[in-house]
């Protein structure tokens, strides 16, 4: 494997960007490439209207913003007529009128999720009620995110998961929108390689594998339990017992790496790119990125990188 199978892998790479996060950002060309598409979660206490705005800068800045739209998040139909038609006003997107008003805000794509609560607090229960609703291709949004999980669910047995993969070909195939499985993080790629081999009987979608951006060790911990990831916790965790090594920086080098040699190995596999949690440190992840992108960086002998300073 050389460079170039490295910068292929993470050219044309999305990632997260916050509400908060924004207020502290004068401009987003500075730190990401024009067009790059942004996804912006769902985050607890931050009203829906921020996210709207968020979305229309970001669009004015010619990024490709990404709204999460989280099932069991939304309360009711008949909350999320109101509060959607207000927004209307404010940055043009619009789950119903808000679905089909994303298009003429410039938002195109969207991530489709269920959500990380354990009881919905309104009438959706899964993304896949949203799909098979119609809400999506109804109001013209033909390009969706749908979440992987390659380390398993902690509230979603395995069976359902698998069913819902194929429910997922299953919508693609039937509507033809360019629809895509953007996993969870994981800090070993061997569980995301794995996964990508026992799904591929009943998977044709393409798949981009999250990966943490550059964060310290005790933020990545953090963040890591909190959303529940799995047996690369564990691997991950053996590294950082060490109080020192919990305030030092983690790139995710040797995972992008063990990604690029598999794909080299494999080209015809589905993974076609990445997406970064960048956990509050986009500025940090996209400069490395950006390193990475243009050929700045060796391979190491225990399966990193050094990456240009």
């Amino acid at each position: 494997m050389d460079k170039q199978s490295v910068r292929d892998l993470v050219a044309g790479y999305s990632i997260e960007t916050t509400v908060r996060e924004a207020s502290r950002i004068d401009r987003y060309q500075d730190l990401v490439p024009k067009g790059t598409s942004m996804y912006i979660p769902h985050v607890p206490g931050v009203a829906r209207e921020d996210t709207v705005a968020l979305a229309a800068r970001l669009k004015k800045e010619d990024m490709d913003p990404v709204p999460h739209i989280v099932a069991r998040r939304t309360e009711s139909a008949a909350v999320l007529d109101d509060f959607l038609t207000r927004l209307v006003g404010e940055a043009g997107v619009i789950l119903n009128d808000f679905l089909k008003r994303l298009v003429d805000g410039g938002v195109t794509r969207v991530l489709c999720v269920a959500g990380d609560i354990s009881a919905p607090e309104g009438e959706f229960d899964s993304a896949l009620q949203i799909l098979e609703r119609g809400f999506l291709e109804k109001h013209g949004i033909r390009k969706i995110g749908l979440a992987g999980h390659p380390e398993g669910h902690k509230q979603v047995p395995d069976d359902v998961l698998k069913d819902a993969i194929v429910r997922k070909n299953a919508y693609a195939q039937k509507t033809g929108a360019d629809v895509r499985l953007v996993t969870q993080f994981s800090f070993v790629a061997e569980p995301v390689i794995a996964w990508e081999t026992s799904i591929a009987p009943i998977n044709t979608l393409p798949v981009y594998v999250g990966l943490p951006g550059l964060a310290k060790v005790s933020t990545l911990l953090k963040y890591a339990l909190d959303c529940g990831v799995g047996p690369s916790l564990q691997a991950f965790s053996k590294h950082a017992t060490q109080l020192s090594k919990l305030l030092t920086v983690s790139a995710p080098d040797e995972q992008l790496v063990a990604l690029a040699n598999h794909r080299h190995q494999h080209p015809q596999s589905p993974i076609k790119g990445l997406h970064f949690f960048p956990f509050g440190g986009l500025k940090r992840t996209s400069e490395w990125l950006a390193k990475l992108a243009d050929g700045q960086f060796e391979f190491t002998s225990d399966g990193g990188l050094n990456v240009a300073s």
